[in-house]
């Protein structure tokens, strides 16, 4: 099983797990296949993503710490910008909430 942002729903993958309401009843049954018809219904419901029959790392997926990660590792020589300080701060805020996660507090920074 693993999660995938309801933007890169393919036609043909299986729901793992029910989709539910804001009440925890379901509105779409695990093991439904998905179409394109249903990948639309289920981006317009606002879902951040959704659990898929398959392996967490195959077709190239990665974790949220990997990408978080390899965004660290991207910005790693500007650390003393703050306009690029920011605008990773702002991706850091979009990955989290695109993989289903709250927004955190900033990290402080070392000393």
């Amino acid at each position: 099983m693993k999660r995938v942002v309801v933007y890169e729903l393919l036609p043909d993958m299986v729901l793992a797990r029910p989709v539910t309401n804001a009440n925890g009843l379901p509105i779409v049954a695990a093991g439904t296949i998905l179409d394109a018809a249903m990948i639309v219904r289920l981006q317009q419901m606002g879902l951040p993503s959704v659990y898929v029959e398959g392996d967490a790392l195959d077709a190239g997926g990665k974790t949220l710490a990997e990408l978080e990660a390899e965004l660290d590792h991207r910005f790693r020589y500007v650390t003393h910008d703050p306009i690029q300080q920011l605008i990773l701060g702002t991706l850091h805020t979009h990955l989290r909430a695109t993989h289903g996660m709250a927004p955190n507090a900033e990290k402080p920074e070392a000393a």
